[in-house]
């Protein structure tokens, strides 16, 4: 099918009809400059993690483009996505001179899974990759394994996966990476996880509903999201809804849920723009925080949100054939998918590579410079080190099931002694066991479960601030993405929801199982909480999908 034809490149949406009063609305402020060192670096970085990113798409040989680039250094088979890559990249370069700077708790969940291009490109320039998988080490044998073998059978997929450290998001099916997110930090009080939305997966169901995800953050007891919707205009051939949306719009949508908006648009300044971005959304969260850890917890707090809007492929080849390439959908995939056969496309794909100029980047070993890794956090911070992936499982303290049993010929619910047990759960693991439903608590005869602590919903007066293990919205997505964010960052779930209503999630459980299957935990010992589901016999047809303590390499399962 022909894309979309448009007449300029990264079009801007066209204005809308609300009035100007709304722009009151937007957070605004005077821009934080970056002193030359700081700023010089993040731009060396960007370059060097953009080139390794593109390369990876197109190069099986010449990787640090030592000479003109020839038919054979080309793969035979191009695969990968370069449009949602450099904005990736620039959040990422932010992470980590923000956790460096600030000494930051964070993991970086990616919406769009198949930039894995822009994380595998820093996960390697920061030293994570190779950590975890010597054939990727930081010099010229590590980054021509990474480049030549990257999307092959020999190296590292497309798509984010469970082998990508850091991750405990895929993004193959689109909606899910906020609710994921917002279940890792649940009970982990210094843990901020920044959740990259791109605007394809800003149309899912999914996502329009994990936006009110916030309603259900203590900030007593859990850390916090950043979401940044990424906007960069196009899906794989069309523009995006809120690509169409000016920021009158956004803000709007946006303040509606309950966020406070800073929109990030200044490309050519964009270092500054996006720290000071940064640096506004940190201050907001531990000053929401903090009340609430003093016992003045602020009723309906607007948590902050960004909006990024960079052109698609940005930094790429501008035009060819007579069409736009960057700043149109033609950049989503492989912007020159013939480079190895046309003249033309191969003479782009030099100067496009060349441009990044990585002579100035990377040492005659293959290593960066040094002053790129000005802006590295150490070990313990980096974003592909986080204990909270590898190490932070907590076994449950489980009572002795056999003192919720019934007497032999008793007339009892079985749903209802699973209520007790639950409780008794709850007693026995304060910060490690939480039960996620979608409104089915008093239907599946479980209420029992609530008998020593109740509900979570911080946007109820009735529920705010009083730290409940149970949280009940009626989205069997959001319950079963909150399960795996906190299942997968070490603790333990429990989803009860009716066999029927359970198969509204079947493809989201089934890309988690595929997730999981093939996990070869980089860290000795490590293990998780899977997930498992299984319909309850008797009257009480419910089904308890349940976290309980398998290695990771276990899939979800139903039966």
């Amino acid at each position: 099918m022909p894309g979309e034809a448009i007449d300029r490149p990264n079009p801007a949406p066209k204005p809308s009809h609300l009035p100007d009063l709304v722009d009151q609305l937007l957070v605004k402020f005077e821009k934080t400059n970056l002193d030359h060192g700081a700023s010089s670096a993040l731009s060396k970085y960007r370059r060097a993690a953009c080139y390794v990113a593109a390369a990876m798409i197109f190069l099986q040989d010449n990787v640090l483009l030592k000479r003109d680039i020839k038919v054979e250094d080309i793969k035979p088979r191009l695969l990968g996505h370069w449009g949602t890559c450099p904005g990736l990249i620039l959040v990422y370069s932010h992470l980590n001179y923000l956790i460096k700077q600030k000494n930051l708790d964070m993991l970086y969940v990616v919406g769009p899974g198949h930039g894995a291009p822009a994380l595998l490109a820093s996960l390697w320039l920061e030293g994570s990759l190779g950590k975890f998988y010597p054939e990727y080490s930081k010099d010229k044998d590590g980054l021509h394994n990474l480049i030549s073998t990257f999307s092959t059978s020999a190296g590292l997929p497309s798509h984010i996966n469970a082998e990508t450290p850091g991750a405990i998001h895929e993004g193959g099916e689109l909606g899910y990476a906020l609710s994921v997110s917002f279940g890792a930090v649940m009970d982990h009080p210094d843990l901020i996880v920044t959740c990259v939305v791109g605007d394809g997966e800003a149309e899912s169901g999914p996502t329009a509903t994990s936006w009110h995800a916030i309603k259900y953050l203590d900030p007593a007891e859990s850390g916090a999201v950043l979401p940044i919707l990424h906007l960069n205009g196009f899906k794989i051939s069309e523009r995006t809804i809120f690509g169409c949306m000016d920021n009158k719009e956004l803000v709007c949508l946006f303040t509606g849920y309950g966020y406070q908006v800073r929109i990030v648009e200044d490309i050519d300044d964009i270092d500054n723009d996006m720290h000071s971005a940064f640096s506004w959304a940190i201050g907001e969260i531990h000053k929401i925080q903090k009340a609430a850890r003093s016992g003045k917890p602020i009723f309906k707090p607007r948590w902050p949100m960004i909006i990024l809007r960079t052109p698609k492929g940005w930094s790429g080849p501008k035009e060819l054939h007579g069409q736009f390439i960057e700043g149109s959908f033609h950049s989503h995939q492989v912007p020159l998918p013939n480079a190895k056969n046309d003249d033309e496309e191969r003479q782009a794909l030099q100067k496009w590579l060349s441009s990044y100029k990585p002579e100035e980047l990377f040492t005659d070993a293959g290593d960066i410079i040094d002053e790129i890794k000005f802006t590295i956090p150490t070990d313990d911070k980096k974003l592909g080190m986080r204990p909270e992936v590898y190490k932070g499982y907590i076994a449950p303290d489980l009572p002795d099931w056999r003192q919720f049993c019934v007497e032999k010929g008793d007339q009892f619910s079985a749903m209802k002694a699973i209520g007790k047990f639950i409780d008794q759960v709850f007693v026995q693991n304060k910060h490690s066991v939480r039960l996620f439903s979608p409104d089915e608590l008093e239907s599946n005869k479980l209420s029992d479960a609530l008998q020593h602590t109740g509900r979570n919903f911080q946007w109820d007066e009735f529920s705010n601030a009083k730290g409940g293990r149970v949280i009940e919205v009626l989205s069997e997505h959001l319950c079963q993405g909150f399960l795996q964010g906190y299942t997968l960052t070490g603790r333990v779930g429990i989803f009860p929801s009716y066999e029927s209503f359970l198969g509204i999630i079947h493809t989201m459980m089934v890309q988690y199982a595929k997730f999981a299957k093939p996990r070869k935990p980089p860290g000795e010992g490590m293990s998780a909480a899977s997930t498992t589901s299984r319909p309850v016999p008797g009257p009480d047809r419910s089904t308890m999908a349940s976290a309980i303590r398998t290695p990771r390499s276990l899939a979800q399962s139903s039966t």
